[in-house]
């Protein structure tokens, strides 16, 4: 089981207690990447979710066949959390910008958090919907100033 505590440091994960986290890390594993290391491709099966606990990742969007990057991530925030809602191929591509640590919470693992620790799961659930809903509103700034750009 992988050690979570350092999750706690981090504004997401505060209200999570001892009891959470170890319920977390019982369901998740340690994953390493290696600088400019792909760790999932857009298009691909949506099957796990990731919270970084060192080094740095990209959000890359294919545009008319160019890669580009919408999002940096660092340690505390999540990513591929989509997956763990509705299973659908992976909208984006993720990698590493650095070398990178991870936990990775698979499908399986997080139907069992909601069976055996369902508290911890709703407190996870909290955290990926607000964490979304920010993402949807920025989007939606972004779409706001690039439709002024082509009007």
């Amino acid at each position: 089981m992988p050690e979570v505590s350092y999750l706690a440091k981090y504004a997401p994960f505060k209200t999570f207690d001892g009891t959470d986290l170890e319920a977390l890390g019982s369901v998740g594993q340690e994953k390493t990447y290696q600088k400019d290391e792909l760790i999932f491709d857009e298009d691909s099966k949506g099957d796990s979710m990731y919270v970084i606990k060192s080094g740095a990742v990209k959000i890359q969007k294919k545009v008319k066949n160019q890669e580009n990057t919408i999002a940096v991530l660092n340690p505390g925030e999540f990513f591929g959390e989509m997956a763990l809602l509705d299973g659908q191929p992976r909208s984006a591509a993720v990698r590493a910008t650095t070398d990178s640590t991870v936990l990775m919470i698979p499908l399986e693992g997080y139907q069992t958090l909601r069976k055996d620790n369902p508290h911890t799961a709703l407190k996870l659930m909290d955290i990926i919907i607000k964490v979304l809903s920010n993402r949807l509103r920025q989007a939606n700034k972004n779409l706001e100033v690039i439709s002024f750009w082509i009007e």
